[in-house]
């Protein structure tokens, strides 16, 4: 079954809402993310000294297939640099807990 003008550009608009939306869920979710993990490692008595590397400084990916965003702080202890690795996992009140 074939769609109409209207309908293609009905579903083409609902596209792209969905799509803008989704980015700006993304920022707002990966700051979530890169928090609950800076909390986590601060928290861990092996990197509670270290100084973290801001967000925009981090690398902040999501997971495919999961809700889970992997965020890598850098981070200098003892004049050494280093990389802290967390996975971040969205609840379903929308906070984010560390799994890894």
């Amino acid at each position: 079954m074939s769609m109409t003008a209207a309908q293609r550009i009905a579903a083409a608009s609902a596209t792209a809402l969905a799509l803008t939306l989704a980015g700006c869920a993304r920022g707002k979710d990966e700051q979530l993310a890169y928090d609950v993990c800076l909390a986590g490692a601060k928290k861990d008595p092996t990197y509670a000294k270290a100084a973290f590397a801001a967000k925009e400084k981090s690398n902040i990916q999501a997971s495919t297939g999961d809700s889970g965003i992997r965020v890598n702080i850098p981070y200098e202890l003892d004049g050494k640099k280093g990389l802290y690795q967390c996975i971040a996992d969205k609840q379903i009140d929308g906070t984010y807990k560390v799994t890894f």
